[in-house]
Formats: C-alpha cells, structure tokens, sequence
C-alpha cells in the first residue's frame, strides 16, 4: 500500500504524534514548498544546494520557506 504525505500527516496528528516527516531525495527550488504544503517537516537538499551557481542563495530561499 502507498500512502501520500498528506495521508501520513494526517495520520501522525491523529496519534497525536512527533513524529516528522523527512523527504531526502530531488528535493528542489522548484518543489520545496509544494513538499511543505503536503506535510513534509523537513527537507533535505544536497544536490540542489551544491550544484547551484549560487548555493548561498539556494540555501536562504530553502530557509525562507
């Protein structure tokens, strides 16, 4: 069985749970906030940061969120 972010944020509330939600893997620019609004608490974003031209950047933008 497959379960969405979104289900498994909802079934750690419902336990009442601290459990956190972690996505390491293609995490992006482009993706980071639609991966936040889903139920991911945390990010991790190697490639992304360290191939930009400007990983400072990508960094503070990732932290904006």
């Amino acid at each position: 069985m497959k379960i969405t972010r979104t289900q498994l944020k909802n079934l750690i509330e419902k336990a009442n749970s601290k459990a956190l939600i972690e996505v390491d893997g293609g995490v992006n620019k482009d993706n980071a906030k639609q991966l936040f609004n889903s139920g991911a608490n945390v990010l991790v974003a190697g490639s992304s940061v360290f191939k930009s031209d400007d990983p400072i950047s990508t960094i503070s933008y990732l932290n904006s969120l």
